[in-house]
C-alpha cells in the first residue's frame, strides 16, 4: 500500500518539493505498522531502508561495551531515520523499538538512490536533514560533556516537551511512554541519579511523575534549572 502525498507537505525533507516531486516519492513508499514495543530494525541487522515516521513514536538505541544501551534519538512524526546510508554501511547500527503503535513510510534504499537522481531538489532537502540532525546531536554530546546531570535531564525533558508535550489542565504531559530508565538513557547518567532528580522535582511542584509519564507543572522553572549556572 502506498502513502498520501499530502502526508510528506509537513516534513522538512520533503516541505520544499513540487507537488509532482512528492507524489512520486509517495508512490515510491510502502506502509508498516508497528505494534507498541515491536522492533523496526535490530542493531547488526543488514541495513537497506529508509524510513519516515507517520504516527506514533520510536526510540533509537545502541549497545555496546557491556553496559546499559544509550537512546540516541527519540522519533516523532514527520521525522525521517537511517539517512546516513554511506557506501560501506551494510548493518543497522541501533535498534529501532516502537514507544507506542506506529505507522512508516518505507523506501529501499536502491529506490531511494534512484529518486536522489530523478529529483534534483531531493538531495538539498537530505543536506538540510542530515545538518539538523547533527546539530541536535552536537548540542547533546556538548550537554554530556559540560553539564551536571539535573542541568542535562531539564534540557531533555524541554525537548520532550517541544516535540511530544500536551497540554492538559494541570500542565503539560509528555506524550510519549518513557520510563526513568529511558530518561537516564537519554543523558548519559544511571536510574539512581533520575529518580533522585524527579523525586525532587516532585517535591518542589514542577512534574508529577508516574512510571511511564511525565506531567511538567512548571515549564518556566525548568527552564530556569536548565539555564542556571553549575
Amino acid at each position: 500500500m502506498s502513502i498520501d502525498p499530502d502526508l510528506l507537505r509537513g516534513t522538512p525533507l520533503f516541505a520544499s518539493l513540487a507537488a509532482s516531486a512528492r507524489q512520486t516519492i509517495a508512490a515510491a513508499a510502502s506502509l508498516r505498522r508497528l505494534a507498541a514495543g515491536e522492533r523496526a530494525f535490530t542493531q547488526g541487522e543488514p541495513a537497506g531502508e529508509i524510513f519516515l515516521l507517520l504516527a506514533g513514536g520510536l526510540k533509537l538505541t545502541r549497545s555496546g561495551w557491556g553496559r546499559e544501551p544509550v537512546i540516541l534519538r527519540i522519533v516523532h512524526p514527520g521525522e525521517v531515520f537511517e539517512l546516513d546510508h554511506g557506501p560501506h554501511r551494510i548493518r543497522h547500527d541501533a535498534t529501532a523499538n516502537a514507544l507506542r503503535d506506529s505507522t512508516l513510510a518505507v523506501w529501499p534504499l536502491a529506490v531511494w538512490q534512484r529518486l536522489l537522481h530523478e529529483l534534483p531538489g531531493l538531495p538539498f532537502g537530505l543536506i538540510q536533514a542530515l545538518g539538523l540532525e547533527l546539530a541536535e546531536t552536537q548540542g547533546r554530546f556538548l550537554e554530556i560533556a559540560s553539564l551536571d546531570v539535573p542541568r542535562r535531564l531539564a534540557h531533555a525533558v524541554l525537548r520532550l516537551i517541544d516535540r511530544a508535550g500536551r497540554l492538559e489542565e494541570e500542565g503539560t504531559r509528555i506524550n510519549l511512554p518513557l520510563s526513568r530508565q529511558d530518561l537516564a538513557a537519554m543523558t548519559g547518567t544511571t536510574l539512581h541519579n533520575v529518580s533522585r532528580i524527579l523525586t525532587r522535582w516532585e517535591r518542589h511542584g514542577l512534574i508529577i511523575g508516574g512510571r511511564r509519564t511525565l506531567l511538567v507543572r512548571d515549564i518556566p522553572a525548568l527552564m530556569r534549572l536548565a539555564t542556571a549556572e553549575a
